[in-house]
């Protein structure tokens, strides 16, 4: 064969070679422009809906006992990972709120240094319990099941009197942060509404309303006028008929309050379960109020009574419009109780993605402890 026809043979050989790899070439190519037109076409994760539109997602709170873990879609950190791993998210670890709790340290000097009190407890002798009394938290509820079912005591002073009752079974319950905020909120508003109680850099709330009737006007609408029936007021079971006002009298707080307990509703539940030098009580069932029938009679079990009847405490409807309450604010609540969602290991609800709310181990005493973290954004 001559050179000339070599040549062309080898042209063709390459020519044959190269068609597969151009084939391959093009496909991936194709490919790539197919998927570079579809993360386009796909939105990014959307904003959170105006305030209007924002619902509190607290169906997925974990449930707690004395032996169900909370359950987390993100890793758990169990706390022997403590030495490895110091910070986590609110709601993240494997254990229980007595659990947790167990493990909280609120420090005396810092900023829930006004939420230390003693406070009120149901003592049973018959049954050695003691039922811890927590505002907003079931607390109604809880005192007439531990007085009526287990045969309870108030006790005064029980922080104080805590030798007295060391061998005794003790119980308290919990509530979501955010809902118990809003609770304790209410709550004040109503025992301070016009005895000037309120210190006056927070009093930008109600200092403008005379009487109760001027509140219920606001949330009740003419109603608020009506005649008492016996011994309902025509508003007390009424949904909320406010418009915004409430809620942006309730935000104002929220933005001028740093933490200062004024009023005992005000006061953080991890505090409220510890003593003064920062450390908890022992504690040894931790109830939540989501699931209060089902954890009154775990206690009950546990303590051999066969049926707890539980009687529920007084209640009313919230009578602000939560629906007009901006992320911003939502955020801020988050960072004041901060203390609850680490300690307590309740999630952080989704509109406070950004609050910068953290949790870590920190040593004190020789010990691992749970404790806040805070960073502003």
């Amino acid at each position: 064969m001559g050179s000339a026809d070599e040549s062309k043979a080898r042209r063709r050989v390459r020519h044959n070679l190269a068609l597969p790899f151009a084939a391959t070439g093009i496909a991936l190519y194709g490919m790539w422009l197919l998927l570079s037109a579809d993360s386009h076409a796909i939105s990014p994760t959307p904003a959170l809906s105006p305030a209007k539109d924002m619902k509190l997602n607290l169906e997925s709170d974990p449930p707690v006992g004395n032996s169900v873990p909370n359950p987390s879609t993100d890793p758990a950190i169990s706390p022997g990972a403590a030495s490895s791993i110091k910070s986590f998210a609110p709601g993240s670890l494997s254990m229980t709120r007595a659990e947790s709790m167990k493990k909280c340290w609120v420090d005396p000097k810092g900023m829930y240094r006004t939420h230390f009190g003693d406070y009120l407890c149901v003592v049973s002798e018959s049954q050695k319990m003691v039922f811890y009394h927590v505002r907003k938290s079931g607390s109604s509820t809880g005192r007439e099941v531990a007085t009526k079912t287990f045969g309870g005591r108030d006790m005064q002073n029980c922080k104080r009197r805590a030798a007295d009752i060391k061998n005794y079974y003790t119980v308290a319950f919990v509530r979501n942060p955010i809902t118990r905020f809003f609770a304790s909120y209410e709550e004040m508003f109503v025992r301070t509404l016009g005895n000037h109680r309120v210190p006056k850099q927070f009093d930008v709330f109600h200092a403008d309303l005379e009487n109760y009737k001027a509140y219920e006007r606001i949330f009740c609408g003419p109603d608020a006028d009506l005649p008492r029936r016996g011994q309902k007021k025509p508003c007390d079971q009424v949904l909320t008929r406010e418009t915004g006002e409430l809620a942006h009298r309730f935000e104002r707080f929220v933005k001028a309050w740093d933490g200062t307990m004024f009023e005992q509703h005000l006061g953080f539940q991890a505090p409220v379960l510890s003593s003064n030098d920062g450390k908890p009580f022992r504690l040894d069932f931790i109830g939540d109020t989501k699931h209060t029938d089902e954890h009154w009679q775990q206690i009950g079990k546990h303590l051999n009574v066969p049926k707890v009847e539980v009687i529920r405490g007084r209640a009313y409807p919230r009578r602000m419009n939560i629906t007009y309450i901006q992320t911003e604010t939502y955020e801020r609540i988050c960072r004041l109780a901060a203390i609850d969602f680490c300690c307590l290991n309740f999630e952080l609800p989704p509109q406070c993605a950004n609050a910068g709310v953290s949790c870590e181990w920190e040593e004190h005493d020789g010990e691992d402890r749970i404790v806040p973290r805070v960073t502003l954004r």
